[in-house]
């Protein structure tokens, strides 16, 4: 499928725009990937980046001149744009009220939840070098015991069939890979995991070199991070 003049612009490293780029595979789409330097040239501040968004966030949706960030907003985007006319594809988002709002509900946990209490352990660890934080520690654990306990009943997050919940929640809970974070303790959570790592043929492409990528980031900034998970 031809998708002229849209771009995206992003990172591998970061687990919003890997979240995209298995959206734009699962969607078939034909996308202009433009990978900015964020770590060493900071092309994501140049003034051309900043008068497109404001924010100079990755990943940023250009299509066709509506410009368009937060990963979470691009996921609804391209599924409501692109994938209405086909069934399997629709139900990446599904039109259905409540399970819309099911899918947006973990939408919303992921981005107040689940990453939030990804960054708030990790991020001092790796950016100031301070001590592990227990409460901290804790609030990731609790997290993670939530979506271990969402996926009880059902095979995907947000119930029987995949979607855009998925993608944001498998790339924010890989993400821990790259600080070598075990979740094996959460047994569903972990199965889901695997179950998605082969049941999805863009896994690899769209996921392992941007988790790698962190892993590199994350070691040269502090070494002595906590990884313990369960």
């Amino acid at each position: 499928m031809g998708w002229a003049g849209t771009e995206l612009y992003y990172t591998p490293g970061s687990p919003h725009c890997r979240a995209v780029l298995m959206c734009i595979k699962a969607l078939e789409l034909d996308v202009d990937l433009i990978k900015l330097d964020m770590y060493q040239k900071y092309e994501h501040k140049k003034p051309w980046f900043v008068k497109m968004n404001p924010q100079h966030t990755v990943p940023t949706l250009n299509d066709n001149e509506y410009i368009l960030w937060e990963s979470r907003a691009i996921l609804c985007y391209l599924v409501n744009k692109f994938g209405s006319s086909c069934p399997k594809k629709s139900q990446l988002y599904p039109t259905d009220p409540e399970m819309r709002a099911n899918v947006d509900r973990l939408l919303y946990f992921d981005t107040g939840t689940l990453y939030k209490n990804i960054v708030d352990y990790f991020h001092p660890q790796l950016m100031s070098g301070e001590y592990p934080d227990d409460r901290k520690a804790n609030a990731l654990k609790q997290s993670l015991e939530y979506i271990d306990l969402f996926l009880e009943k059902t095979s995907y997050c947000a119930g029987p069939q995949l979607t855009i919940a998925d993608f944001s929640i498998l790339a924010s809970v890989t993400q821990l890979e790259g600080m070598d974070y075990k979740i094996t303790a959460y047994q569903n959570l972990f199965a889901w995991v695997e179950k998605l790592k082969s049941e999805l043929p863009y896994y690899e492409d769209c996921n392992s070199a941007g988790i790698e990528m962190f892993r590199a980031w994350a070691k040269s900034k502090n070494k002595s991070y906590d990884s313990k998970g369960k």
